[in-house]
């Protein structure tokens, strides 16, 4: 039985070693990128950033406490992962041939599914929550960073203050409908703010101004934009309830600014379709 509070957060194991750990007489049974352990509702993950040449490459990486995880080419877990049945723990490397760091226990998050390809997945990395949880209390602690500064990372977080501004400044109206309320409008990150850095966090590029319902369908990753602005609608919604909102695919960003290229594009990788919802402070 494999008891995963023996296993420490942070720290590096190699396979031999855990093999030793769970009782297995040798390192080849647990070799598989995803290991499930015999009888227990589990799987274990092992995930290399940067592949060798000669195996599939699949897509992988972690972002503070998400990881976004492409599946198996066979699909062989995808509907054992989407039923949220088993323990997830996460052991992962940037490199082959170097040990893995233990992440700890993993969430299921969001996910779309495809037949032709590995589907997408991502990760809460649970044990990991309750750093970025206290992040906003870090920053008030930080007597590196000056107060005015402090306050706006704070307030970014919320989409006021500083950072709500220069959003107002670079868009004017709703970065799609041009409606022109501003107090009714929402200064949406388009980078999540959790994995964003200090001055992302900050940057108008590094934002939206939207109507509320766009600006939930945007933060849950419904919809995204394309690099010449052209709206995308997930089919996780389906037709007459897009009809019912009034989007559609005729809608698209009245401009798209060149700095603002490299975030959209993160967007579309790695927020849109993925069911993904950011957390509150």
């Amino acid at each position: 039985m494999i008891n995963h509070s023996a296993l420490t957060i942070g720290l590096e194991y190699n396979r031999p070693t855990l093999a030793k750990l769970w009782g297995y007489k040798s390192f080849n049974a647990i070799s598989r990128g995803v290991f499930s352990p015999k009888n227990e509702k589990m799987l274990v993950f092992f995930i290399t950033k940067e592949k060798q040449e000669s195996l599939t490459q699949y897509i992988d990486h972690i972002d503070t406490d998400i990881l976004f995880w492409e599946g198996e080419k066979g699909h062989g877990n995808d509907e054992r992962i989407i039923s949220r049945q088993d323990t997830i723990l996460i052991f992962y490397r940037d490199r082959h041939h170097s040990d893995f760091i233990y992440e700890g226990r993993a969430a299921l998050r969001g996910y779309c599914l495809f037949n032709d390809r590995p589907s997408k997945f991502t990760f809460d990395l649970i044990d990991k929550k309750v750093a970025i949880k206290d992040m906003v209390a870090e920053i008030r602690q930080d007597y590196g960073i000056p107060e005015t500064e402090k306050l706006a990372l704070i307030n970014s977080r919320r989409g006021q203050g500083l950072y709500r501004n220069r959003a107002i400044d670079l868009w004017k109206s709703c970065s799609v409908t041009g409606f022109t309320e501003s107090t009714v409008l929402i200064a949406s990150h388009i980078k999540p703010w959790k994995v964003s850095t200090n001055d992302e966090r900050l940057n108008p590029f590094n934002s939206l101004l939207l109507v509320p319902t766009l600006d939930k369908l945007f933060d849950n990753g419904y919809i995204s934009f394309e690099q010449n602005g052209s709206i995308m609608l997930s089919s996780k919604i389906n037709q007459l309830d897009w009809d019912r909102i009034g989007v559609s695919t005729k809608m698209q960003l009245r401009g798209v600014p060149v700095d603002s290229k490299s975030f959209l594009e993160y967007h579309r990788e790695y927020v849109y379709d993925l069911g993904t919802e950011r957390d509150e402070v």
